[in-house]
Protein backbone atom coordinates (compact mmCIF):
# COMPACT_ATOMS: atom_id res chain seq x y z
CA UNK A 1 0.00 0.00 0.00
CA UNK A 2 1.41 3.39 -1.00
CA UNK A 3 2.09 5.99 1.65
CA UNK A 4 0.42 9.31 0.83
CA UNK A 5 2.58 12.39 1.38
CA UNK A 6 2.61 16.14 0.85
CA UNK A 7 6.08 17.57 0.30
CA UNK A 8 6.71 21.05 1.69
CA UNK A 9 9.90 22.34 0.13
CA UNK A 10 12.10 25.26 -0.95
CA UNK A 11 13.57 23.84 -4.17
CA UNK A 12 16.41 25.86 -5.68
CA UNK A 13 17.51 23.68 -8.60
CA UNK A 14 16.86 26.14 -11.40
CA UNK A 15 18.06 29.21 -9.52
CA UNK A 16 21.81 29.69 -9.84
CA UNK A 17 23.55 29.82 -6.47
CA UNK A 18 20.74 28.06 -4.59
CA UNK A 19 21.09 24.68 -2.90
CA UNK A 20 19.78 22.17 -5.48
CA UNK A 21 19.34 19.25 -3.12
CA UNK A 22 15.58 19.56 -2.47
CA UNK A 23 14.99 18.58 -6.09
CA UNK A 24 16.98 15.38 -5.67
CA UNK A 25 14.65 14.54 -2.76
CA UNK A 26 11.59 15.26 -4.90
CA UNK A 27 13.03 13.09 -7.69
CA UNK A 28 13.50 10.29 -5.17
CA UNK A 29 9.87 10.58 -4.11
CA UNK A 30 8.58 10.62 -7.70
CA UNK A 31 10.66 7.53 -8.51
CA UNK A 32 9.52 5.57 -5.43
CA UNK A 33 6.55 3.21 -5.85
CA UNK A 34 6.18 3.18 -2.06
CA UNK A 35 4.98 6.80 -2.13
CA UNK A 36 2.03 8.68 -3.57
CA UNK A 37 2.81 12.38 -3.75
CA UNK A 38 -0.59 14.03 -3.41
CA UNK A 39 0.75 17.58 -3.41
CA UNK A 40 3.79 19.82 -3.26
CA UNK A 41 3.85 23.15 -1.43
CA UNK A 42 6.68 25.64 -1.67
CA UNK A 43 8.05 27.73 1.17
CA UNK A 44 10.51 30.57 1.30
CA UNK A 45 13.99 29.44 2.26
CA UNK A 46 16.83 28.50 -0.06
CA UNK A 47 15.30 30.87 -2.61
CA UNK A 48 12.37 33.32 -2.64
CA UNK A 49 9.12 31.38 -2.65
CA UNK A 50 8.11 32.24 -6.23
CA UNK A 51 11.44 30.90 -7.48
CA UNK A 52 10.95 27.68 -5.55
CA UNK A 53 7.46 27.43 -7.04
CA UNK A 54 8.89 27.91 -10.54
CA UNK A 55 11.60 25.30 -9.99
CA UNK A 56 9.10 22.75 -8.65
CA UNK A 57 6.79 23.40 -11.63
CA UNK A 58 9.68 22.81 -14.02
CA UNK A 59 10.58 19.54 -12.31
CA UNK A 60 7.01 18.25 -12.40
CA UNK A 61 6.82 19.12 -16.09
CA UNK A 62 10.05 17.22 -16.78
CA UNK A 63 8.63 14.18 -14.96
CA UNK A 64 5.29 14.61 -16.76
CA UNK A 65 3.44 14.48 -13.46
CA UNK A 66 0.19 16.29 -12.72
CA UNK A 67 0.56 16.90 -9.00
CA UNK A 68 -1.06 19.91 -7.28
CA UNK A 69 1.51 22.63 -6.62
CA UNK A 70 0.81 25.50 -4.22
CA UNK A 71 2.92 28.35 -2.88
CA UNK A 72 3.19 29.85 0.58
CA UNK A 73 3.83 33.50 1.50
CA UNK A 74 7.03 35.48 1.02
CA UNK A 75 7.47 36.14 4.73
CA UNK A 76 8.13 34.34 8.00
CA UNK A 77 5.48 33.25 10.50
CA UNK A 78 6.27 36.03 12.98
CA UNK A 79 6.15 39.66 11.87
CA UNK A 80 9.12 40.69 14.01
CA UNK A 81 11.25 37.84 12.69
CA UNK A 82 10.35 38.84 9.15
CA UNK A 83 12.12 42.16 9.68
CA UNK A 84 15.35 40.21 10.26
CA UNK A 85 14.81 37.68 7.49
CA UNK A 86 13.21 39.90 4.84
CA UNK A 87 16.32 39.59 2.67
CA UNK A 88 15.32 35.96 2.06
CA UNK A 89 12.52 37.24 -0.19
CA UNK A 90 14.58 39.97 -1.87
CA UNK A 91 17.29 38.02 -3.70
CA UNK A 92 16.17 39.09 -7.14
CA UNK A 93 19.70 39.22 -8.53
CA UNK A 94 19.93 35.41 -8.57
CA UNK A 95 19.97 34.17 -12.16
CA UNK A 96 16.92 32.02 -12.97
CA UNK A 97 17.29 29.04 -15.32
CA UNK A 98 13.67 27.88 -15.21
CA UNK A 99 10.79 30.06 -16.43
CA UNK A 100 9.82 32.40 -13.59
CA UNK A 101 6.15 31.80 -12.80
CA UNK A 102 3.88 33.85 -10.58
CA UNK A 103 1.92 31.61 -8.19
CA UNK A 104 -1.82 32.02 -8.53
CA UNK A 105 -3.33 34.09 -5.74
CA UNK A 106 -6.08 31.59 -5.10
CA UNK A 107 -7.98 30.59 -1.99
CA UNK A 108 -6.14 27.30 -1.82
CA UNK A 109 -2.66 28.57 -1.01
CA UNK A 110 -0.14 26.25 0.63
CA UNK A 111 -1.63 26.38 4.14
CA UNK A 112 -5.25 25.95 3.08
CA UNK A 113 -4.30 23.26 0.56
CA UNK A 114 -2.52 21.28 3.29
CA UNK A 115 -5.53 21.61 5.57
CA UNK A 116 -8.18 20.69 3.01
CA UNK A 117 -6.23 17.75 1.63
CA UNK A 118 -5.40 16.35 5.06
CA UNK A 119 -8.95 16.84 6.34
CA UNK A 120 -10.43 15.10 3.30
CA UNK A 121 -8.04 12.19 3.83
CA UNK A 122 -7.92 12.31 7.63
CA UNK A 123 -5.15 10.18 9.09
CA UNK A 124 -3.83 9.11 5.70
CA UNK A 125 -1.46 11.88 4.56
CA UNK A 126 1.95 12.42 6.13
CA UNK A 127 3.87 15.66 5.70
CA UNK A 128 7.48 15.62 4.56
CA UNK A 129 9.04 19.01 5.23
CA UNK A 130 12.41 19.75 3.68
CA UNK A 131 12.44 23.52 4.07
CA UNK A 132 11.51 26.09 6.73
CA UNK A 133 8.28 25.29 8.57
CA UNK A 134 6.39 28.50 7.75
CA UNK A 135 3.57 26.91 5.75
CA UNK A 136 2.91 24.24 8.36
CA UNK A 137 2.83 26.77 11.20
CA UNK A 138 0.41 28.99 9.30
CA UNK A 139 -1.82 26.00 8.56
CA UNK A 140 -1.82 24.98 12.23
CA UNK A 141 -2.57 28.55 13.31
CA UNK A 142 -5.39 29.06 10.81
CA UNK A 143 -6.89 25.59 11.22
CA UNK A 144 -6.38 24.33 14.80
CA UNK A 145 -8.00 20.97 14.05
CA UNK A 146 -5.35 20.20 11.42
CA UNK A 147 -3.34 18.39 14.10
CA UNK A 148 -6.13 15.81 14.34
CA UNK A 149 -5.79 14.84 10.67
CA UNK A 150 -2.01 14.40 10.27
CA UNK A 151 -0.52 11.10 11.51
CA UNK A 152 3.12 12.17 11.22
CA UNK A 153 5.50 14.90 10.09
CA UNK A 154 8.95 13.89 8.88
CA UNK A 155 11.19 16.93 8.81
CA UNK A 156 14.73 17.70 7.73
CA UNK A 157 15.38 20.13 10.53
CA UNK A 158 17.69 21.05 13.33
CA UNK A 159 20.77 19.68 15.01
CA UNK A 160 20.57 17.45 18.08
CA UNK A 161 24.13 16.94 19.32
CA UNK A 162 26.14 18.64 16.61
CA UNK A 163 26.70 22.32 15.66
CA UNK A 164 24.45 24.12 13.23
CA UNK A 165 25.29 24.84 9.62
CA UNK A 166 24.07 28.45 9.28
CA UNK A 167 25.22 29.56 12.75
CA UNK A 168 27.09 27.60 15.43
CA UNK A 169 23.72 26.91 17.04
CA UNK A 170 21.21 26.59 14.23
CA UNK A 171 20.45 24.53 11.16
CA UNK A 172 19.15 26.58 8.22
CA UNK A 173 15.55 25.33 7.95
CA UNK A 174 14.85 26.12 11.60
CA UNK A 175 16.97 29.30 11.67
CA UNK A 176 15.00 30.71 8.71
CA UNK A 177 11.77 30.70 10.74
CA UNK A 178 12.29 29.67 14.40
CA UNK A 179 8.82 30.68 15.56
CA UNK A 180 7.23 28.53 12.88
CA UNK A 181 9.36 25.55 13.90
CA UNK A 182 8.34 25.90 17.53
CA UNK A 183 4.66 25.98 16.58
CA UNK A 184 5.14 22.67 14.78
CA UNK A 185 7.17 21.05 17.57
CA UNK A 186 4.49 21.96 20.12
CA UNK A 187 1.54 20.98 17.91
CA UNK A 188 1.10 17.49 19.31
CA UNK A 189 1.57 15.88 15.89
CA UNK A 190 4.04 12.96 15.99
CA UNK A 191 7.36 14.18 14.57
CA UNK A 192 10.33 12.41 13.06
CA UNK A 193 13.29 14.79 13.01
CA UNK A 194 16.17 14.17 10.61
CA UNK A 195 18.90 16.47 11.98
CA UNK A 196 22.38 17.43 10.82
CA UNK A 197 23.76 14.67 13.05
CA UNK A 198 22.79 12.08 10.44
CA UNK A 199 22.60 14.35 7.39
CA UNK A 200 26.33 15.04 7.65
CA UNK A 201 26.96 11.31 7.26
CA UNK A 202 25.68 11.52 3.69
CA UNK A 203 27.84 12.66 0.82
CA UNK A 204 27.60 13.13 -2.91
CA UNK A 205 31.04 13.92 -4.25
CA UNK A 206 31.85 16.78 -6.59
CA UNK A 207 32.86 14.21 -9.21
CA UNK A 208 29.54 12.37 -8.94
CA UNK A 209 27.62 15.64 -9.24
CA UNK A 210 29.58 16.70 -12.30
CA UNK A 211 29.24 13.24 -13.87
CA UNK A 212 25.48 13.77 -14.22
CA UNK A 213 26.41 16.11 -17.06
CA UNK A 214 28.10 13.23 -18.91
CA UNK A 215 24.62 12.26 -20.06
CA UNK A 216 23.70 14.54 -23.01
CA UNK A 217 20.00 14.39 -22.10
CA UNK A 218 18.70 18.00 -21.78
CA UNK A 219 17.48 17.45 -18.21
CA UNK A 220 20.90 16.21 -17.12
CA UNK A 221 22.51 19.23 -18.78
CA UNK A 222 20.06 21.44 -16.91
CA UNK A 223 21.05 19.80 -13.61
CA UNK A 224 24.75 20.30 -14.36
CA UNK A 225 24.20 24.00 -15.09
CA UNK A 226 22.11 24.40 -11.94
CA UNK A 227 24.47 22.51 -9.64
CA UNK A 228 27.82 24.00 -10.70
CA UNK A 229 27.35 27.41 -8.99
CA UNK A 230 26.36 25.79 -5.70
CA UNK A 231 29.46 23.60 -5.73
CA UNK A 232 31.57 26.73 -6.18
CA UNK A 233 29.76 28.55 -3.36
CA UNK A 234 30.28 25.65 -0.95
CA UNK A 235 33.95 25.47 -1.89
CA UNK A 236 34.42 29.20 -1.32
CA UNK A 237 32.56 29.30 2.00
CA UNK A 238 33.46 26.07 3.74
CA UNK A 239 36.01 24.28 1.55
CA UNK A 240 33.52 21.47 1.02
CA UNK A 241 33.34 20.41 -2.60
CA UNK A 242 30.63 17.80 -2.28
CA UNK A 243 26.98 17.87 -1.32
CA UNK A 244 25.37 16.51 1.83
CA UNK A 245 22.07 14.89 0.93
CA UNK A 246 20.00 16.41 3.74
CA UNK A 247 16.59 16.41 2.09
CA UNK A 248 17.08 13.15 0.23
CA UNK A 249 17.85 11.49 3.56
CA UNK A 250 14.59 12.79 5.02
CA UNK A 251 12.73 11.39 2.01
CA UNK A 252 14.60 8.10 2.25
CA UNK A 253 13.54 7.81 5.90
CA UNK A 254 9.90 7.94 4.79
CA UNK A 255 10.49 5.23 2.20
CA UNK A 256 12.60 3.02 4.46
CA UNK A 257 12.42 4.07 8.14
CA UNK A 258 14.81 1.35 9.28
CA UNK A 259 17.69 3.09 7.50
CA UNK A 260 18.01 5.15 10.67
CA UNK A 261 18.14 4.64 14.41
CA UNK A 262 16.06 7.07 16.47
CA UNK A 263 15.93 8.30 20.04
CA UNK A 264 12.91 9.90 21.68
CA UNK A 265 13.32 13.53 22.76
CA UNK A 266 11.48 16.62 23.89
CA UNK A 267 12.38 19.24 21.27
CA UNK A 268 11.80 22.99 21.37
CA UNK A 269 13.19 25.79 19.24
CA UNK A 270 15.06 28.76 20.68
CA UNK A 271 13.25 31.91 19.59
CA UNK A 272 14.52 34.48 22.11
CA UNK A 273 18.27 33.96 22.06
CA UNK A 274 20.38 36.75 20.60
CA UNK A 275 23.10 34.31 19.53
CA UNK A 276 21.12 31.08 19.46
CA UNK A 277 17.93 31.85 17.50
CA UNK A 278 16.86 28.73 15.64
CA UNK A 279 18.65 26.27 17.88
CA UNK A 280 16.77 22.99 18.33
CA UNK A 281 17.13 22.08 21.98
CA UNK A 282 16.77 18.31 22.29
CA UNK A 283 16.12 16.97 25.78
CA UNK A 284 16.51 13.21 25.95
CA UNK A 285 15.77 13.36 29.69
CA UNK A 286 19.43 12.66 30.31
CA UNK A 287 20.37 16.06 31.78
CA UNK A 288 19.76 16.84 35.44
CA UNK A 289 16.69 18.95 34.64
CA UNK A 290 15.50 16.34 32.18
CA UNK A 291 15.64 13.64 34.83
CA UNK A 292 13.79 15.87 37.28
CA UNK A 293 11.09 17.17 34.92
CA UNK A 294 10.74 14.02 32.80
CA UNK A 295 9.27 16.03 29.94
CA UNK A 296 6.95 14.25 27.56
CA UNK A 297 8.75 13.39 24.33
CA UNK A 298 7.39 15.03 21.16
CA UNK A 299 9.84 13.77 18.52
CA UNK A 300 11.80 10.79 17.35
CA UNK A 301 15.26 12.13 16.55
CA UNK A 302 17.48 10.26 14.09
CA UNK A 303 21.01 9.80 15.44
CA UNK A 304 22.50 6.90 13.46
CA UNK A 305 22.39 6.02 9.75
CA UNK A 306 23.09 2.97 7.63
CA UNK A 307 25.12 4.92 5.08
CA UNK A 308 25.64 2.02 2.67
CA UNK A 309 21.91 1.26 2.37
CA UNK A 310 21.07 4.94 1.97
CA UNK A 311 23.63 5.32 -0.81
CA UNK A 312 22.15 2.32 -2.59
CA UNK A 313 18.66 3.81 -2.41
CA UNK A 314 19.83 7.23 -3.63
CA UNK A 315 21.74 5.71 -6.54
CA UNK A 316 18.77 3.54 -7.50
CA UNK A 317 16.13 6.28 -7.38
CA UNK A 318 18.12 9.39 -8.37
CA UNK A 319 21.56 9.09 -9.98
CA UNK A 320 20.77 5.78 -11.67
CA UNK A 321 17.58 7.25 -13.06
CA UNK A 322 19.41 10.31 -14.41
CA UNK A 323 22.09 8.19 -16.07
CA UNK A 324 19.40 6.06 -17.73
CA UNK A 325 17.67 8.97 -19.47
CA UNK A 326 17.89 8.79 -23.25
CA UNK A 327 18.18 11.88 -25.45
Amino acid sequence: MQKKIIIDTDPAMGTKGGDPEDCFAIMMALNSPELEVVGITTVQGNVPVERGYSNAAYLLNEFNREIPLKAGPSHTFDEERNKERIWLSQREDMEQLTPLLKPEKAKDDAASFIYEKCKQNSGEIELVTIGPLTNIAIALSNYPDLKDHIPKITMMAGAAKTPGNITPSAEFNVWADPEAADVVFTSGIPIVMIPLDVCHQTRMSREELISIGDNPHPFCQFIKEAVDPWINIRTDLISDEGLHLYDSLAMASVISPNLLTYKSAYVRTETAGLLTAGETVCEFNESIMGKILKQKFNAEVALELDVVRFNQLFQERVTGYLRSLKS
